[in-house]
């Protein structure tokens, strides 16, 4: 065999050239298929849950959506028929829905779900006071998957309304608002709302059953509904349970007076006191708030309601001075009626007074005391600091006390020292010439025993820390005077006339918005400023010298908190058209009482005058107190509307209506 050695004809193997192994292709499309086949699972069941989810949602939202359109259809049914709350005994609540199906926007029942819905009458667990509802819807489709809804309503309290009235007239005279009024709160009228060409501003909604005259001069930064449905004044058998709620606290009282409009006829007052307990220098804390029940002697309503006597020194027994007063009975200034200032001991005890306060020499005081001795009215009533009081006020000691009455706390006939002398605070008299303070139901806690020792077993407290009791409201059978300053939430119903015989105060001004004190007045007749001493100032005259008027308050102008409900005929000022026409000015604008600052609301039957454009009377500045709308007054009646007040969720697991109602007790 022949070998070429050129490599021609010959062919040799390339050194390092493998072959490609047969099959590999094969792996790879494998693995690739089985890859995309994997992905397209994945696909398929990510698909298939979403979808599930999709549907799970869809199932809550149709469930929800349910619920929530079964509870409007509950409150629409409660507020068209309040009676449907009316539960007989051992009942707690009534299904005025039965596997009822809910309507879609497309106007076909939603799929597979039926709901439930119950209504009853409830208290709030949140502690609020008031008058509560619930309706609870249950959403359950086939399944009994469920969704389950509360909705807890408040009733509608007329103290949300800065204004509200039954008939705008007066009288028969329409009444306008005009010159410029404005008015912060809601308004309402069952009758025609006039607005005058002077033109009104209503900053907030405006509301009434007919229509708004002068609707163009009126600015409603609100709008204004018209054409409303009518709002009730509440009914006699509503107010009727406020006597038991005050009989709990063990605040019913039974007058001694009349029940009627006539404001003169008076003999039982309610004085509300604030006091410092804890050292702070206020008195706005919890538990620092009480009244005191005052009854006058039969004939006495005159000294009850602060009447000004006339010009006779003599007879000025509650109105007076003050003077300094003898280191003996504790030095400082201290309150002299105008009756006593001829007597020897007077004279002597402020002779004394001068000496022992100011330094003077013994001669030097007793002519200045002799001068006092001899001043006129005039002279008295004009002092700096000059003013009256009420009967049973502590200052009054020197006319209110006699050495023919006992003083209950020692059981002993007053003596002359305890007569003849000055009056402070301190100085209480439990019984005195015009009429006595009645003994407070609960006794009286240590630290208000320490802090009062004077008046403690009169004092009635208002806070629960001090009267558990206590439910924030007051009930008097006939007609009442108030006066003071209030710490804590009242409601005062009286069945005849409410006389606000001084200035009636939160001892946590409305301005702050603490929202912490709040007063209502109800009256089944008015409720009346009256006509007396101290807001009215008096016309003095001596001898044969010209009138002069005395202002005799510690403010020259009224000043009023609270919400007021007159369902007899109105609020308004006694003898606003006589009197004074030019002493206490309001704002700069000549007129005879002053101002009026009412912070609050008013709700009454028809419009009470104040005053009149000649100047007698009061000047209006009323202003709104938004608490009445967050915290209005305890159980103050309510205008039968229905508000929402909490949404609240249910577990739907072993949900039973009759058990949950039974939990939600109404408060007592």
């Amino acid at each position: 065999m022949r070998i070429s050695t050129s490599g021609r004809g010959c062919t040799q193997p390339a050194i390092g050239r493998r072959r490609p192994r047969r099959g590999i292709a094969l792996v790879f499309v494998l693995v690739f298929v089985i890859a995309m086949a994997a992905l397209a699972m994945s696909s398929i069941f990510m698909a298939s849950n979403a979808n599930l989810l999709a549907k799970s949602y869809d199932k809550e939202r149709n469930l929800k959506y349910a619920a929530e359109a079964a509870l409007a259809i509950g409150k629409s049914r409660v507020n068209a028929d309040p009676s449907v709350l009316i539960m007989p005994v051992g009942q707690y609540d009534v299904q005025i829905l039965h596997d009822q199906p809910i309507v879609g926007a497309d106007g076909q029942p939603i799929p597979d779900v039926k709901v439930n819905v119950y209504v009853g009458p409830t208290g709030s667990t949140s502690g609020q006071a008031g008058r509560f509802s619930s309706i609870v819807a249950e959403a359950r489709d086939s399944r009994n998957n469920g969704f389950i809804r509360r909705l807890e309503l408040t009733q509608e309290s007329f103290a949300k309304f800065a204004y509200w009235s039954n008939d705008e007239s007066n009288g028969g005279s329409v009444i306008y608002f005009n010159n410029g009024d404005e008015l912060w709160g809601p308004v309402w009228s069952n009758d025609m709302i006039h607005v005058g060409g002077g033109g009104a501003v209503f900053h907030d909604e405006v509301g009434t059953a007919q229509t708004v005259s002068g609707a163009g001069y009126g600015k409603f930064m609100k709008g204004r509904k018209e054409h409303q449905k009518p709002i009730s004044l509440p009914s006699t058998a509503q107010l009727g349970k406020l006597a038991s709620i005050a009989s709990v606290s063990g605040w019913n009282f039974s007058a001694q007076g009349y029940a009627n409009n006539y404001e003169s006829q008076l003999r039982d007052r309610i004085e509300f006191v604030a006091t410092d307990l804890n050292g702070q220098n206020d008195s706005t804390d919890v538990n620092e708030g009480f009244f005191r029940v005052y009854e006058a002697n039969s004939g006495r309503d005159a000294a009850l309601r602060g009447d000004w006597p006339g010009s006779t020194l003599s007879s000025v027994t509650m109105c007076g001075d003050f003077h300094y007063a003898p280191a003996s009975l504790g030095r400082g200034l201290q309150f002299y009626p105008a009756s006593v200032h001829g007597q020897t001991w007077f004279r002597d005890q402020i002779r004394q007074g001068y000496q022992d306060n100011l330094g003077w020499s013994y001669s030097v005081a007793l002519d200045a005391a002799t001068t006092e001795q001899s001043a006129t009215l005039q002279t008295i009533l004009g002092h700096p600091g000059a003013r009256c009081y009420l009967a049973g006020d502590p200052h009054l000691v020197a006319t209110d006390r006699s050495t023919s009455i006992k003083d209950p706390s020692t059981g002993t006939w007053y003596t002359s020292a305890a007569v003849n002398r000055g009056g402070t605070d301190t100085t209480f008299s439990p019984i005195g010439v015009n009429g006595a303070w009645k003994v407070a139901t609960a006794v009286p806690a240590d630290s208000v025993l320490h802090h009062r020792p004077w008046d403690a077993k009169y004092l009635f407290p208002i806070d629960r820390g001090f009267n558990t009791n206590a439910r924030g409201v007051i009930y008097v059978d006939k007609n009442v005077g108030v006066s003071g300053t209030l710490r804590g939430q009242i409601t005062l119903y009286a069945k005849g006339s409410i006389v606000l015989l001084d200035d009636m105060r939160y001892a946590n001004d409305p301005v702050k918005g603490v929202c912490l004190d709040i007063l209502g007045l109800i009256t089944d007749k008015d409720i009346v400023i009256a006509d007396n001493a101290l807001n009215t100032p008096p016309a003095v005259t001596v001898g044969k010298k010209s009138a002069k008027y005395f202002t005799l308050d510690d403010t020259k102008d009224y000043y009023l908190h609270g919400v007021l409900m007159a369902l007899g005929t109105a609020f308004r000022v006694e003898d606003y058209d006589q009197g004074p026409t030019d002493v206490n000015d309001c704002s700069g604008t000549d007129n005879g009482r002053g101002c009026i600052y009412l912070s609050g609301g008013i709700i009454q039957k028809e419009r009470g005058a104040v005053g009149t454009s000649s100047g007698t009377g009061y000047a209006k500045r009323y202003s709104y107190d938004h608490c009445a709308v967050v915290t209005p007054p305890p159980y103050f009646p309510t205008t039968g509307r229905f508000q929402d007040n909490r949404y609240i969720e249910l577990d739907p697991a072993g949900f039973n209506d009759t058990t949950y109602f039974r939990t939600l007790t109404p408060d007592p």
